[in-house]
């Protein structure tokens, strides 16, 4: 073990309790357990529905692998009342209480944060929904998709025409990001304010449209003002002899570069491409002048000279590529961890470097159940109760 790998990270020592499925509730959980809390993880009788996606290998999907890593499994029948207490008992050892079920169905559960502040004052409960705790559609499921759709993001990408969502599940990783952010926020002003926990709640409604809509919003952001712009596809990745790259060209000096990388210094004087709101206006025709120069070349030669030149400049690539680049390689942007189960697993990394409190990436997500046992022997549970709680179909 590294010197690095034996320092603690910035929230060692916080205990969160997770009762969430899916993406966004796990991923946010994920993020805390990189960072260096420890984290038990709720899950009913069958588990989260993750675990039953494939690909897989063994007994594990590599969904809920990648969005559950470093995590403590007890499966508990949350419709009991012993499951109920049980869970009650973790949520009153915890700093943080990180759930998104539907709004109510804590409650229901005798799990609310007005019941269980009374007990634990300084408990973060944090709440991730589809709509947010209240409102007219706060009883509607809400999954990726939907809130792409009615974000406008769908609109955005395609238009009428072919209306299209991102191939990722940008609403709930960004939303996961928003909510790990917000409880340690939540847990700053504890510490601050003497011990005083609250409330946190994210909705992928609201997550998403902070995300999505902050530079979508320049047409409709002056209420009083009338200038406006049309929408321009700046999305034109252009061929190259092998390939394709893909670029953006802000500024006159670095439209001046890619035209003297490639040779085409006539451009430089064209009055299309003169000034950012011509060569914007003029998008299209601005990459396909350049492209006639990039489609005799090879990808590494251009790229070679775009470090050279500093153009902001990179390869349209395959996932493959882009595992294998000398500069994720560098960064570790990607992560090799060997496992005495599953062997070696790929995990993207933790996206921020502390000097002093790294962040690690150094376990696999648990299988379901995997630390029933010893969860409930730290709540005091003797090995005769927990087997009863087994045979009861209390816990699994």
């Amino acid at each position: 073990m590294t010197d690095e790998a034996k320092r603690p990270g910035p929230c060692s020592g916080l205990k969160v309790l997770e009762i969430t499925t899916m993406v966004a509730g796990p991923m946010a959980g994920q993020m805390l357990a990189d960072l260096g809390a420890e984290v038990t993880k709720i899950e009913a009788l069958g588990g989260d529905p993750m675990r039953h996606l494939r690909p897989r290998h063994k007994d594990m999907a590599a969904g809920f692998m990648a969005m559950n890593r470093h995590k403590r499994s007890i499966q508990l029948n949350l419709k009991d009342p012993a499951g109920q207490k049980i869970a009650r008992d973790l949520a009153l050892q915890a700093d943080v209480l990180l759930e998104n079920a539907r709004p109510g169905v804590l409650d229901r559960l005798g799990l609310s944060y007005e019941s269980l502040r009374e007990d634990n004052p300084g408990l973060i409960y944090a709440s991730v929904s589809g709509f947010g705790p209240d409102g007219p559609y706060a009883d509607r499921p809400a999954f990726d998709q939907v809130i792409q759709a009615m974000s406008g993001a769908m609109y955005l990408q395609g238009g009428w025409v072919a209306p299209a969502p991102f191939r990722t599940m940008m609403v709930d990783k960004y939303s996961a990001s928003a909510m790990a952010s917000a409880i340690v926020a939540a847990l700053l002003h504890r510490e601050r304010s003497g011990g005083e926990g609250q409330r946190v709640t994210v909705s992928l409604l609201d997550g998403f449209s902070s995300f999505s809509l902050i530079d979508n919003l320049y047409n409709h952001m002056w209420l009083d003002g009338d200038d406006k712009i049309p929408a321009i596809n700046t999305t034109l990745p252009i061929r190259t002899a092998d390939g394709m790259i893909m670029g953006h060209i802000q500024t006159d000096e670095q439209f001046a570069r890619i035209c003297r990388l490639l040779g085409r210094e006539e451009l430089i004087d064209d009055p299309r491409f003169q000034g950012a709101w011509n060569r914007l206006s003029n998008i299209e025709a601005m990459w396909r002048e350049l492209e006639k120069t990039t489609q005799t070349l090879p990808t590494a030669k251009i790229m070679e000279g775009v470090g050279r030149e500093g153009v902001p400049i990179g390869p349209v690539n395959r996932i493959e590529d882009f595992l294998a680049d000398p500069q994720v390689q560098h960064n570790q942007s990607i992560v090799e961890y060997r496992d005495d189960t599953y062997g070696r697993v790929l995990f993207a990394n933790y996206p921020a470097r502390f000097e002093k409190t790294p962040a690690h990436v150094a376990a696999r997500s648990p299988t379901l159940g995997e630390h029933t046992d010893a969860v409930l022997a730290e709540l005091g549970y003797s090995p005769d109760e927990i087997e009863a709680a087994r045979t009861a179909g209390v816990a699994a």
